[in-house]
Protein backbone atom coordinates (compact mmCIF):
# COMPACT_ATOMS: atom_id res chain seq x y z
CA UNK A 1 0.00 0.00 0.00
CA UNK A 2 2.92 2.49 0.59
CA UNK A 3 4.09 1.83 -2.39
CA UNK A 4 1.32 2.43 -4.28
CA UNK A 5 0.98 5.88 -2.27
CA UNK A 6 4.50 6.64 -3.77
CA UNK A 7 3.95 5.88 -6.65
CA UNK A 8 0.60 8.11 -7.16
CA UNK A 9 2.49 11.03 -5.97
CA UNK A 10 5.25 10.53 -8.37
CA UNK A 11 2.83 10.23 -11.13
CA UNK A 12 0.61 13.54 -9.46
CA UNK A 13 4.30 15.26 -9.40
CA UNK A 14 5.54 14.21 -12.95
CA UNK A 15 2.02 15.42 -14.59
CA UNK A 16 1.95 18.77 -12.66
CA UNK A 17 5.49 19.33 -13.82
CA UNK A 18 5.06 17.92 -17.55
CA UNK A 19 1.88 20.58 -17.49
CA UNK A 20 3.69 23.75 -16.20
CA UNK A 21 6.42 22.67 -18.96
CA UNK A 22 4.16 22.50 -21.32
CA UNK A 23 2.70 26.12 -20.42
CA UNK A 24 5.82 27.28 -20.59
CA UNK A 25 6.79 26.12 -23.75
CA UNK A 26 3.17 27.52 -24.89
CA UNK A 27 4.50 30.85 -23.92
CA UNK A 28 7.88 31.01 -25.42
CA UNK A 29 5.88 30.17 -28.58
CA UNK A 30 3.44 33.06 -28.17
CA UNK A 31 6.55 35.42 -27.19
CA UNK A 32 7.98 34.32 -30.55
CA UNK A 33 4.45 34.81 -32.47
CA UNK A 34 4.43 38.16 -30.94
CA UNK A 35 7.42 39.40 -31.96
CA UNK A 36 7.24 38.71 -35.15
CA UNK A 37 3.72 40.30 -35.20
CA UNK A 38 5.31 43.17 -33.11
CA UNK A 39 8.02 43.45 -36.57
CA UNK A 40 5.59 44.44 -39.06
CA UNK A 41 3.45 46.71 -36.94
CA UNK A 42 6.42 49.30 -35.75
CA UNK A 43 5.01 52.06 -38.25
CA UNK A 44 1.69 52.15 -36.88
CA UNK A 45 2.76 52.87 -32.76
CA UNK A 46 3.02 55.98 -32.01
CA UNK A 47 6.73 57.26 -30.31
CA UNK A 48 6.25 58.28 -26.66
CA UNK A 49 6.54 61.89 -27.84
CA UNK A 50 3.80 61.36 -30.04
CA UNK A 51 1.31 59.62 -27.85
CA UNK A 52 1.67 62.23 -25.11
CA UNK A 53 0.78 64.92 -27.24
CA UNK A 54 -2.68 63.43 -27.39
CA UNK A 55 -5.88 61.07 -26.32
CA UNK A 56 -3.13 60.62 -22.90
CA UNK A 57 -3.77 64.28 -21.60
CA UNK A 58 -7.25 63.61 -21.75
CA UNK A 59 -6.61 60.73 -19.97
CA UNK A 60 -4.63 62.67 -17.22
CA UNK A 61 -7.25 65.23 -17.13
CA UNK A 62 -10.31 62.41 -16.83
CA UNK A 63 -8.33 61.17 -13.88
CA UNK A 64 -7.73 64.91 -12.38
CA UNK A 65 -11.34 64.92 -12.19
CA UNK A 66 -11.98 61.82 -10.88
CA UNK A 67 -9.28 62.08 -7.83
CA UNK A 68 -11.12 66.16 -7.58
CA UNK A 69 -14.30 64.17 -6.96
CA UNK A 70 -13.81 61.00 -4.75
CA UNK A 71 -11.64 62.93 -2.30
CA UNK A 72 -13.24 66.06 -2.34
CA UNK A 73 -15.93 64.37 -1.20
CA UNK A 74 -14.36 61.92 1.39
CA UNK A 75 -11.94 64.62 2.74
CA UNK A 76 -14.90 67.32 3.17
CA UNK A 77 -16.99 64.99 5.50
CA UNK A 78 -16.45 66.80 8.25
CA UNK A 79 -18.67 69.53 6.86
CA UNK A 80 -21.62 66.81 7.86
CA UNK A 81 -20.19 66.43 11.49
CA UNK A 82 -22.57 69.14 12.95
CA UNK A 83 -26.33 68.00 10.76
CA UNK A 84 -25.49 64.58 11.54
CA UNK A 85 -24.83 64.24 15.20
CA UNK A 86 -28.00 66.68 15.41
CA UNK A 87 -30.30 64.45 13.49
CA UNK A 88 -28.89 60.86 14.14
CA UNK A 89 -28.66 62.00 17.99
CA UNK A 90 -24.98 60.44 18.06
CA UNK A 91 -21.17 61.50 19.59
CA UNK A 92 -18.76 63.59 17.97
CA UNK A 93 -16.92 60.52 17.93
CA UNK A 94 -19.42 57.98 16.51
CA UNK A 95 -20.18 60.29 13.33
CA UNK A 96 -16.19 60.87 12.58
CA UNK A 97 -15.58 56.91 13.31
CA UNK A 98 -17.91 57.11 9.93
CA UNK A 99 -15.46 59.74 7.72
CA UNK A 100 -12.37 57.33 9.45
CA UNK A 101 -13.57 53.98 8.45
CA UNK A 102 -14.48 55.21 4.81
CA UNK A 103 -10.49 56.51 4.20
CA UNK A 104 -9.39 53.17 5.65
CA UNK A 105 -11.82 50.95 3.51
CA UNK A 106 -11.22 52.98 0.53
CA UNK A 107 -7.40 52.96 0.92
CA UNK A 108 -7.19 49.50 1.89
CA UNK A 109 -9.14 48.01 -1.05
CA UNK A 110 -6.52 49.33 -3.23
CA UNK A 111 -5.62 45.39 -2.70
CA UNK A 112 -8.36 44.51 -4.82
CA UNK A 113 -8.67 47.41 -7.24
CA UNK A 114 -4.71 46.48 -8.20
CA UNK A 115 -5.68 43.02 -8.92
CA UNK A 116 -8.82 44.24 -11.27
CA UNK A 117 -7.08 47.02 -12.84
CA UNK A 118 -4.56 43.92 -14.38
CA UNK A 119 -7.09 41.83 -15.19
CA UNK A 120 -9.46 43.56 -16.46
CA UNK A 121 -7.63 47.51 -17.25
CA UNK A 122 -8.44 50.95 -15.87
CA UNK A 123 -11.64 51.91 -17.24
CA UNK A 124 -13.97 48.96 -16.49
CA UNK A 125 -12.72 49.19 -12.87
CA UNK A 126 -13.30 53.15 -12.56
CA UNK A 127 -16.94 52.48 -14.16
CA UNK A 128 -17.44 49.67 -11.86
CA UNK A 129 -16.18 51.81 -8.46
CA UNK A 130 -18.22 55.03 -9.79
CA UNK A 131 -21.49 52.80 -9.82
CA UNK A 132 -20.68 51.73 -6.23
CA UNK A 133 -19.71 54.94 -4.87
CA UNK A 134 -23.12 56.88 -6.49
CA UNK A 135 -24.88 53.98 -4.90
CA UNK A 136 -23.33 54.71 -1.12
CA UNK A 137 -23.82 57.79 -1.13
CA UNK A 138 -28.05 57.87 -1.98
CA UNK A 139 -27.93 55.38 0.77
CA UNK A 140 -26.28 57.23 2.67
CA UNK A 141 -29.35 59.83 2.70
CA UNK A 142 -31.55 57.31 3.92
CA UNK A 143 -29.88 56.40 7.07
CA UNK A 144 -31.51 56.75 9.96
CA UNK A 145 -28.83 56.08 12.65
CA UNK A 146 -24.90 55.20 12.97
CA UNK A 147 -25.08 51.83 11.93
CA UNK A 148 -27.12 52.76 8.70
CA UNK A 149 -24.73 55.44 8.12
CA UNK A 150 -21.67 53.41 8.45
CA UNK A 151 -22.70 50.37 6.16
CA UNK A 152 -23.88 53.08 3.23
CA UNK A 153 -21.22 56.18 3.56
CA UNK A 154 -18.26 54.21 4.61
CA UNK A 155 -18.22 50.90 3.61
CA UNK A 156 -20.23 51.14 0.10
CA UNK A 157 -18.90 54.41 -1.10
CA UNK A 158 -15.45 53.31 0.24
CA UNK A 159 -15.45 50.71 -1.41
CA UNK A 160 -16.14 52.18 -4.83
CA UNK A 161 -13.74 55.22 -4.05
CA UNK A 162 -11.01 52.59 -3.95
CA UNK A 163 -11.85 51.14 -7.15
CA UNK A 164 -11.71 54.30 -8.80
CA UNK A 165 -8.30 55.40 -7.32
CA UNK A 166 -5.96 53.34 -8.38
CA UNK A 167 -7.35 52.76 -11.89
CA UNK A 168 -7.01 56.63 -11.96
CA UNK A 169 -3.37 56.74 -11.25
CA UNK A 170 -2.38 53.96 -13.14
CA UNK A 171 -4.15 55.18 -16.09
CA UNK A 172 -2.27 58.23 -16.03
CA UNK A 173 1.62 56.26 -15.56
CA UNK A 174 0.53 53.93 -18.54
CA UNK A 175 -0.40 56.90 -21.10
CA UNK A 176 2.77 58.93 -20.49
CA UNK A 177 6.53 57.55 -20.00
CA UNK A 178 8.53 60.74 -21.08
CA UNK A 179 6.32 63.55 -18.78
CA UNK A 180 5.08 60.38 -16.75
CA UNK A 181 5.98 61.82 -13.11
CA UNK A 182 5.08 65.32 -14.03
CA UNK A 183 1.27 63.95 -15.48
CA UNK A 184 1.20 61.62 -12.28
CA UNK A 185 1.78 64.71 -9.93
CA UNK A 186 -0.76 67.13 -11.89
CA UNK A 187 -3.28 63.94 -11.52
CA UNK A 188 -3.14 63.64 -7.49
CA UNK A 189 -3.21 67.62 -7.25
CA UNK A 190 -7.13 66.66 -7.40
CA UNK A 191 -7.24 65.90 -4.39
CA UNK A 192 -6.47 69.20 -2.62
CA UNK A 193 -8.24 71.07 -5.90
CA UNK A 194 -11.44 68.99 -4.85
CA UNK A 195 -11.33 69.22 -1.14
CA UNK A 196 -10.60 73.40 -1.84
CA UNK A 197 -13.82 73.49 -4.57
CA UNK A 198 -16.21 71.13 -2.43
CA UNK A 199 -15.88 72.33 1.03
CA UNK A 200 -18.00 75.68 0.24
CA UNK A 201 -19.98 74.23 -2.26
CA UNK A 202 -21.11 71.42 0.45
CA UNK A 203 -21.60 74.53 2.93
CA UNK A 204 -23.70 76.08 0.71
CA UNK A 205 -26.07 72.85 -0.54
CA UNK A 206 -26.00 71.88 3.28
CA UNK A 207 -27.71 75.30 4.28
CA UNK A 208 -30.28 75.61 1.21
CA UNK A 209 -31.35 71.75 1.52
CA UNK A 210 -30.25 69.72 4.41
CA UNK A 211 -27.71 67.05 4.70
CA UNK A 212 -29.68 64.11 3.32
CA UNK A 213 -30.28 65.90 -0.26
CA UNK A 214 -26.32 67.06 -0.17
CA UNK A 215 -25.38 63.37 0.08
CA UNK A 216 -27.79 62.90 -3.38
CA UNK A 217 -25.87 66.04 -4.86
CA UNK A 218 -22.92 64.30 -4.18
CA UNK A 219 -23.86 60.70 -5.80
CA UNK A 220 -24.79 62.72 -9.07
CA UNK A 221 -21.68 64.61 -9.03
CA UNK A 222 -20.06 61.02 -8.62
CA UNK A 223 -21.74 59.82 -11.57
CA UNK A 224 -20.67 61.60 -13.59
CA UNK A 225 -17.22 60.16 -13.38
CA UNK A 226 -18.63 57.48 -15.70
CA UNK A 227 -17.93 59.30 -18.40
CA UNK A 228 -14.08 60.17 -16.97
CA UNK A 229 -13.95 56.17 -16.81
CA UNK A 230 -14.55 55.79 -20.38
CA UNK A 231 -11.92 58.24 -21.38
CA UNK A 232 -9.30 55.54 -19.83
CA UNK A 233 -9.03 53.81 -22.95
CA UNK A 234 -5.79 51.28 -22.73
CA UNK A 235 -2.31 52.40 -23.59
CA UNK A 236 -0.70 51.82 -26.44
CA UNK A 237 2.78 50.32 -26.16
CA UNK A 238 5.35 50.02 -27.94
CA UNK A 239 5.98 47.05 -29.55
CA UNK A 240 9.17 45.68 -27.00
CA UNK A 241 6.91 46.52 -23.99
CA UNK A 242 3.37 44.58 -25.43
CA UNK A 243 4.39 41.31 -23.73
CA UNK A 244 4.13 43.44 -20.16
CA UNK A 245 0.68 44.05 -20.86
CA UNK A 246 -0.28 40.42 -22.16
CA UNK A 247 -1.78 38.42 -18.70
CA UNK A 248 0.11 35.11 -18.84
CA UNK A 249 -2.38 33.32 -16.37
CA UNK A 250 -2.61 29.22 -15.99
CA UNK A 251 -4.70 27.66 -13.30
CA UNK A 252 -3.41 24.52 -12.11
CA UNK A 253 -5.36 22.18 -9.07
CA UNK A 254 -3.96 21.39 -6.07
CA UNK A 255 -5.21 19.76 -3.34
CA UNK A 256 -8.66 21.74 -4.11
CA UNK A 257 -6.65 25.27 -4.17
CA UNK A 258 -6.47 26.98 -7.57
CA UNK A 259 -3.17 28.50 -8.06
CA UNK A 260 -2.84 31.49 -10.61
CA UNK A 261 0.54 32.70 -12.28
CA UNK A 262 2.11 29.15 -10.26
CA UNK A 263 4.91 26.99 -11.71
CA UNK A 264 4.57 23.88 -9.26
CA UNK A 265 7.48 21.99 -8.95
CA UNK A 266 8.12 18.53 -7.28
CA UNK A 267 10.93 20.07 -5.38
CA UNK A 268 8.27 23.16 -3.87
CA UNK A 269 5.60 21.19 -3.26
CA UNK A 270 7.41 18.82 -0.44
CA UNK A 271 8.86 21.79 0.81
CA UNK A 272 5.77 23.49 1.38
CA UNK A 273 7.04 26.49 -0.59
CA UNK A 274 3.76 26.18 -3.20
CA UNK A 275 1.89 26.79 -0.20
CA UNK A 276 3.98 29.70 1.79
CA UNK A 277 3.60 31.53 -2.15
CA UNK A 278 0.08 30.97 -2.25
CA UNK A 279 -0.54 32.68 1.36
CA UNK A 280 1.62 35.43 0.18
CA UNK A 281 -0.70 35.81 -3.40
CA UNK A 282 -3.57 37.29 -0.87
CA UNK A 283 -1.42 39.82 -0.84
CA UNK A 284 1.42 40.38 -3.71
CA UNK A 285 0.81 39.10 -6.95
CA UNK A 286 2.72 36.42 -8.57
CA UNK A 287 5.16 39.15 -10.44
CA UNK A 288 5.84 41.05 -7.31
CA UNK A 289 6.69 38.22 -5.22
CA UNK A 290 9.29 37.02 -8.13
CA UNK A 291 10.92 40.45 -8.10
CA UNK A 292 14.37 40.93 -7.62
CA UNK A 293 13.44 44.32 -6.35
CA UNK A 294 11.02 42.64 -3.69
CA UNK A 295 12.99 43.34 -0.61
CA UNK A 296 13.71 47.02 -1.20
CA UNK A 297 9.53 47.63 -2.30
CA UNK A 298 9.08 46.12 1.48
CA UNK A 299 11.42 48.52 3.11
CA UNK A 300 10.05 51.26 1.01
CA UNK A 301 6.38 50.09 2.21
CA UNK A 302 7.25 50.63 5.17
CA UNK A 303 8.80 53.69 5.52
CA UNK A 304 5.89 55.40 3.84
CA UNK A 305 3.72 53.40 6.28
CA UNK A 306 5.65 54.94 9.67
CA UNK A 307 5.09 58.58 7.97
CA UNK A 308 1.88 58.01 6.60
CA UNK A 309 1.20 58.00 10.48
CA UNK A 310 2.30 61.57 10.89
CA UNK A 311 0.93 62.78 7.69
CA UNK A 312 -2.81 63.57 8.86
CA UNK A 313 -1.82 64.64 12.85
CA UNK A 314 -1.09 67.84 11.98
CA UNK A 315 -4.44 68.65 10.14
CA UNK A 316 -6.31 67.05 13.18
CA UNK A 317 -4.88 69.10 16.10
CA UNK A 318 -3.43 71.92 14.08
CA UNK A 319 -6.05 74.07 14.84
CA UNK A 320 -6.85 73.92 18.47
CA UNK A 321 -2.89 74.12 18.66
CA UNK A 322 -3.16 77.55 17.13
CA UNK A 323 -6.22 78.51 18.90
CA UNK A 324 -4.65 77.97 22.22
CA UNK A 325 -1.43 80.45 21.31
CA UNK A 326 -4.33 82.79 20.63
CA UNK A 327 -5.24 82.62 16.69
CA UNK A 328 -8.57 83.30 15.50
CA UNK A 329 -10.72 80.15 14.76
CA UNK A 330 -11.18 81.14 11.09
CA UNK A 331 -7.54 82.06 10.86
CA UNK A 332 -6.78 78.34 12.58
CA UNK A 333 -8.55 77.01 10.10
CA UNK A 334 -7.34 78.68 7.36
CA UNK A 335 -4.12 76.91 8.04
CA UNK A 336 -5.03 73.32 6.76
CA UNK A 337 -6.46 75.35 3.43
CA UNK A 338 -2.74 77.00 3.00
CA UNK A 339 -1.20 73.47 3.67
CA UNK A 340 -3.68 71.79 1.16
CA UNK A 341 -2.43 74.61 -1.52
CA UNK A 342 0.90 74.41 -0.43
CA UNK A 343 0.95 70.62 -1.00
CA UNK A 344 -0.73 70.85 -4.65
CA UNK A 345 2.51 72.86 -5.27
CA UNK A 346 4.59 70.44 -4.13
CA UNK A 347 3.38 67.58 -6.01
CA UNK A 348 3.62 69.48 -9.30
CA UNK A 349 6.82 70.54 -8.26
CA UNK A 350 7.85 66.69 -7.29
CA UNK A 351 6.42 65.44 -10.51
CA UNK A 352 8.57 67.80 -12.51
CA UNK A 353 11.77 67.24 -10.72
CA UNK A 354 11.41 63.02 -11.00
CA UNK A 355 11.37 63.61 -14.93
CA UNK A 356 14.35 64.91 -14.72
CA UNK A 357 17.28 62.49 -15.32
CA UNK A 358 19.56 62.95 -12.81
CA UNK A 359 16.65 62.80 -10.20
CA UNK A 360 16.17 59.88 -8.49
CA UNK A 361 12.63 59.51 -6.59
CA UNK A 362 13.40 57.37 -3.55
CA UNK A 363 16.08 60.23 -2.82
CA UNK A 364 13.78 63.12 -3.39
CA UNK A 365 11.71 61.36 -1.01
CA UNK A 366 14.17 60.88 1.49
CA UNK A 367 14.79 64.97 1.77
CA UNK A 368 11.26 65.67 1.76
CA UNK A 369 10.18 63.38 4.77
CA UNK A 370 13.07 64.54 6.65
CA UNK A 371 12.53 68.10 6.03
CA UNK A 372 9.09 67.76 6.79
CA UNK A 373 10.02 66.54 10.17
CA UNK A 374 11.67 70.50 10.77
CA UNK A 375 8.29 72.35 10.51
CA UNK A 376 6.45 69.95 12.84
CA UNK A 377 8.82 69.93 15.73
CA UNK A 378 8.66 73.64 15.30
CA UNK A 379 5.19 74.52 15.46
CA UNK A 380 4.37 73.86 19.09
CA UNK A 381 7.28 76.76 19.75
CA UNK A 382 5.68 79.25 17.69
CA UNK A 383 2.94 82.06 18.54
CA UNK A 384 2.73 84.66 15.97
CA UNK A 385 -0.05 84.11 12.94
CA UNK A 386 2.71 84.21 10.34
CA UNK A 387 5.04 81.74 12.10
CA UNK A 388 2.05 79.32 12.02
CA UNK A 389 1.08 80.26 7.90
CA UNK A 390 4.98 80.23 6.96
CA UNK A 391 5.27 76.57 9.27
CA UNK A 392 2.11 74.99 7.54
CA UNK A 393 2.82 75.86 4.19
CA UNK A 394 6.30 74.62 4.32
CA UNK A 395 4.52 71.48 5.71
CA UNK A 396 1.96 70.73 2.62
CA UNK A 397 4.62 71.63 0.41
CA UNK A 398 7.20 68.64 1.45
CA UNK A 399 4.93 66.14 2.21
CA UNK A 400 2.85 67.08 -1.26
CA UNK A 401 6.18 66.35 -2.88
CA UNK A 402 6.93 63.17 -0.97
CA UNK A 403 2.95 62.20 -1.84
CA UNK A 404 3.77 62.78 -5.94
CA UNK A 405 7.10 60.81 -5.17
CA UNK A 406 5.33 57.98 -4.00
CA UNK A 407 4.70 56.27 -7.86
CA UNK A 408 8.02 57.58 -9.91
CA UNK A 409 9.28 55.57 -6.73
CA UNK A 410 7.79 52.48 -7.72
CA UNK A 411 8.31 52.59 -11.08
CA UNK A 412 12.12 53.35 -10.62
CA UNK A 413 12.32 50.25 -8.17
CA UNK A 414 9.94 47.72 -9.81
CA UNK A 415 9.18 49.40 -13.11
CA UNK A 416 5.77 50.47 -14.77
CA UNK A 417 4.21 46.68 -15.18
CA UNK A 418 4.11 46.26 -11.70
CA UNK A 419 3.31 49.47 -10.63
CA UNK A 420 -0.92 48.52 -9.98
CA UNK A 421 -0.10 45.68 -7.55
CA UNK A 422 2.64 47.66 -5.58
CA UNK A 423 0.56 51.01 -5.57
CA UNK A 424 -2.17 49.13 -4.52
CA UNK A 425 -0.78 47.36 -1.35
CA UNK A 426 0.94 50.84 -0.79
CA UNK A 427 -2.19 52.39 -0.84
CA UNK A 428 -3.63 49.56 2.01
CA UNK A 429 -1.07 49.88 3.96
CA UNK A 430 -1.25 54.00 4.19
CA UNK A 431 -5.42 53.67 4.38
CA UNK A 432 -4.20 51.25 7.38
CA UNK A 433 -1.24 53.96 8.92
CA UNK A 434 -4.09 56.86 8.65
CA UNK A 435 -6.66 55.52 10.99
CA UNK A 436 -3.90 54.38 13.50
CA UNK A 437 -2.12 58.09 13.66
CA UNK A 438 -4.48 60.40 14.57
CA UNK A 439 -5.96 58.46 17.56
CA UNK A 440 -2.96 57.53 18.77
CA UNK A 441 -1.83 61.07 18.89
CA UNK A 442 -4.37 62.10 20.57
CA UNK A 443 -4.13 59.23 23.06
CA UNK A 444 -0.51 60.57 23.82
CA UNK A 445 -2.34 64.24 24.21
CA UNK A 446 -4.77 63.31 26.64
CA UNK A 447 -2.30 61.09 28.61
CA UNK A 448 0.22 64.00 28.88
CA UNK A 449 -2.35 66.29 28.91
CA UNK A 450 -0.55 68.64 26.98
CA UNK A 451 -1.35 69.89 23.17
CA UNK A 452 1.96 69.81 22.12
CA UNK A 453 2.40 66.47 22.08
CA UNK A 454 0.28 65.69 18.95
CA UNK A 455 2.91 67.70 16.45
CA UNK A 456 6.06 66.21 18.88
CA UNK A 457 4.64 62.91 17.64
CA UNK A 458 4.56 64.01 14.18
CA UNK A 459 8.34 65.26 13.91
CA UNK A 460 9.31 61.29 15.68
CA UNK A 461 7.73 59.60 13.35
CA UNK A 462 8.90 61.22 10.01
CA UNK A 463 13.09 60.86 11.60
CA UNK A 464 12.31 57.45 12.02
CA UNK A 465 10.73 57.14 8.83
CA UNK A 466 13.48 59.12 7.14
CA UNK A 467 15.94 56.24 8.93
CA UNK A 468 13.72 53.69 6.73
CA UNK A 469 13.88 55.66 3.19
CA UNK A 470 17.46 55.80 4.02
CA UNK A 471 18.34 52.11 4.21
CA UNK A 472 15.38 51.55 1.60
CA UNK A 473 17.95 53.73 -0.69
CA UNK A 474 21.38 51.83 -0.14
CA UNK A 475 19.81 48.68 -0.39
CA UNK A 476 18.41 49.95 -3.78
CA UNK A 477 21.82 51.39 -4.84
CA UNK A 478 23.36 48.13 -4.11
CA UNK A 479 20.64 46.13 -6.18
CA UNK A 480 21.12 48.56 -9.15
CA UNK A 481 24.92 48.25 -8.91
CA UNK A 482 24.48 44.57 -8.96
CA UNK A 483 22.23 44.47 -11.69
CA UNK A 484 24.47 46.64 -13.91
CA UNK A 485 27.66 43.96 -12.62
CA UNK A 486 25.96 41.00 -14.16
CA UNK A 487 24.19 42.73 -17.32
CA UNK A 488 28.01 43.56 -17.91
Amino acid sequence: MGYSSAEEREALFSSTKTGAEDKQSEYRSLDRHESASSVSSDESVQSPEQSERGWAWVVLFASFLCLCVLDGISYTFGMFLGPLMEELKCGRSGISAAGSLQVGIYSMSGILASRLVTRYGSRPVCMAGTLIATLGLVCASYSWNLPSLLASYSVITGLGFGLMYIPAVVAVAEHFSKRRSLAMGICVCGTGVGTFLLAPVELSLLSAVGWRWTFVCMGGLCSLCIVCGLAMSPAQLCPGDRHLRRRRSTAVSLHGFIVDDLTVSTESIQNGNSCLKMFASLFLSKDLLESPALSTFLLVALADGVATLALFIPFTFLPDLAMAAGVSSKDAAFLISAAGISSSVGRILSGWLCDKPWCNPIVLTTAAVSSASLPSLLLPWVSAYPLFLLLSCMFGLLTGCWISATSPLLVRVLGLPLLPPAFGLMTAVQGAAALAGPPLAGAATDWLDDRAVALHCTGGLLVAATGLFVVAAQHNRGRERKQQYQDI
